[in-house]
C-alpha cells in the first residue's frame, strides 16, 4: 500500500490511530466471552467484602463493548471511513473531488475538525500543511506525533 491509501482525506496517517489494526479488541471480545460463560455478572450482583470491587461491573462491560467495536482493518480511505464509517471530512472531499484536504482552500476556518481536537490537537491540519508543502508520497517521516499526549 502507498502513502495515499494509508493517508485519511483529514491529514491522519491511519497506522498512528490507536484504532487501526488494534490488538485491544480482541483481548476485550475474549475477556467479555470469559466473563459471560463463567457467569460472572452473577458473581458481581452478590454484596460481599470480597465483591466489593465489582459494584461497577455493568460499566466495566459496557468499556468492553466498546473496547470489541473499535477496530480499523483498513485504512480510512481503502476502508470506507475510520471503522468503515466516513465522517464529514470524507464526505466533504469525495462531494468536491478532493483527493485530500490538501486541496481544499478553506482548510485554516474549517470546522469539520472539531471533532478530532481533543485528541488530536491541530496534529490533522499540521499534517494537512505539511503535505501540501511536500506532497502527499513524501510527508510520511514528517507527520507530527498522533495524539495530545505524545506531543
Amino acid at each position: 500500500m502507498n502513502s495515499l491509501s494509508k493517508t485519511a482525506y483529514c491529514g491522519i496517517y491511519c497506522p498512528d490511530c490507536i484504532r487501526y489494526q488494534n490488538k485491544y479488541d480482541e483481548y476485550a471480545r475474549k475477556l467479555k466471552n470469559e466473563l459471560e460463560n463463567t457467569e460472572f455478572s452473577k458473581y458481581a450482583e452478590i454484596k460481599t467484602p470480597f465483591g466489593a470491587n465489582f459494584v461497577k461491573y455493568n460499566e466495566f462491560i459496557e468499556v468492553l463493548d466498546a473496547l470489541t467495536n473499535a477496530q480499523c482493518e483498513k485504512p480510512c480511505r481503502v476502508g470506507g471511513g475510520c471503522s468503515g464509517t466516513p465522517c464529514k471530512i470524507m464526505e466533504c472531499c469525495i462531494s468536491k473531488g478532493f483527493e485530500g484536504c490538501w486541496d481544499c482552500t478553506e482548510l485554516e476556518k474549517c470546522e469539520k475538525f472539531d471533532i478530532l481536537q481533543p485528541r488530536c490537537g491541530e496534529m490533522p491540519k499540521n499534517n494537512i500543511r505539511t503535505i501540501k508543502k511536500h506532497g502527499v508520497q513524501h510527508w510520511i517521516d514528517l507527520r507530527e506525533k498522533f495524539y495530545i499526549w505524545q506531543q
